[in-house]
């Protein structure tokens, strides 16, 4: 059997949901790793430790290795999960990938704490994503003694469906091999894909652009109203003047927040709407016979992912000074505190989004000569 051949699954908590829960996060690991040996005689090796060199390497092959049908992230979900933003990245990235494969199953959400707000049409995407999947709900058997019947039988259900999952998603990944070349006289689904991400990808684009100029009109007026206090401050304003000058920027931005939030949740769908594709046509492009003419549109597409992903870098300073400004405001007054928490929720829906383009750009470099 090949390294790939072997079942392996990424547990993607936070450590300190571990430390509150006495260490039964990763114990549960164990527990179901050692169920599925015992259903299966074979092994899964579930990777816990992130800080670990190996975790992150294995991760990297996996997904260099198109997940193979074979490799499971299981995100255990809590309330601080998504405040975690490598929990966020780790469910972006593989959702992307496995979406792309027609695996979305190889994402196996466990409810481990109810999170308000999870739902599939959460403006979240993250938790859209995990509301999404057929998640296993844990929060009653968390509290449950490990050795009780309840919760033995709950782990040897997860397993059960672990092994289900597989001989679907083998199945799948069978089929995703067989079709590498259309027949004669067909039009491939890589050009097909191609013509769906020519219309989908400007989209995205267009959102990006309207954020930037959004956020930068709002950091005017937030600008001009530092000054203003400054203002206040030598009048001898005092805190009456200062909070005089919160309520007016609040009622002059509040049509902005409120856009630059609609922009921050169209910004994360829109992205994950086009990663699939994308990753699609990064994998499969090299695989294909192509005309000359598709061929440079292809490079060309992939030329303008770039730029893209490149211009979303050099604005990563811009955000996090963005964001380090938005602190300040939730302090000013009740009226700019809720403002500031869409605005905090805008700018982490876009900072999530970068580790699914710097994955584009990383699979485009290594198949540049396509």
């Amino acid at each position: 059997m090949s390294s790939y051949e072997r079942v392996v699954g990424f547990w993607s908590y936070t450590h300190r949901d571990d430390e509150l829960n006495r260490g039964r996060i990763r114990k549960l690991a164990d527990l179901i790793s050692g169920e599925y040996e015992a259903i299966t005689a074979e092994v899964l090796r579930i990777f816990v430790d992130k800080n670990d060199l190996e975790w992150g390497a294995e991760w990297r092959a996996r997904i260099d290795a198109a997940l193979t049908g074979t490799t499971f992230c299981i995100p255990i979900v809590t309330p601080a999960f998504f405040k975690s933003p490598e929990c966020r990245r780790e469910v972006l990235t593989f959702s992307g990938h496995a979406k792309s494969l027609g695996l979305e199953e190889l994402l196996l959400p466990i409810l481990y704490v109810k999170v308000p707000g999870l739902s599939d049409d959460s403006p979240d995407e993250v938790m859209s994503l995990i509301a999404n999947r057929q998640y296993v709900d844990w929060t009653t058997l968390r509290t449950e003694d490990e050795d009780s019947p309840a919760h033995r039988k709950a782990v040897e259900n997860l397993a059960e469906r672990l092994v289900g999952i597989l001989e679907r998603s083998v199945q799948v990944a069978s089929e995703n091999e067989r079709v590498i070349e259309s027949p004669a006289g067909e039009e491939s689904a890589l050009l097909e894909t191609m013509a769906e991400m020519e219309a989908a990808f400007p989209r995205w684009t267009g959102v990006v652009e309207e954020f930037t100029s959004v956020m930068e009109a709002i950091a005017t007026e937030t600008g001009l109203s530092a000054e203003e206090m400054q203002r206040s401050d030598a009048r001898g304003g005092g805190f009456a003047g200062r909070l005089h000058v919160s309520h007016q920027l609040a009622a002059r931005i509040a049509d902005s927040v409120d856009r630059f939030y609609e922009l921050g949740n169209l910004y994360s769908a829109e992205l994950v709407n086009v990663d699939p594709g994308i990753l699609t046509l990064i994998r499969e492009a090299p695989r294909q016979v192509l005309t000359d003419e598709d061929r440079s549109t292809i490079e060309e597409f992939f030329s303008s992912v770039r730029g893209a992903v490149s211009a979303s870098r050099t604005n990563i300073p811009v955000l996090t000074e963005f964001a380090e400004t938005v602190g300040v405001l939730k302090g000013l007054s009740k009226a700019m505190r809720p403002l500031a928490v869409k605005m905090e929720s805008a700018v982490r829906q876009v900072m999530d989004g970068q580790a699914i383009l710097d994955e584009w750009e990383r699979l485009i470099d290594e198949n540049e000569n396509f």
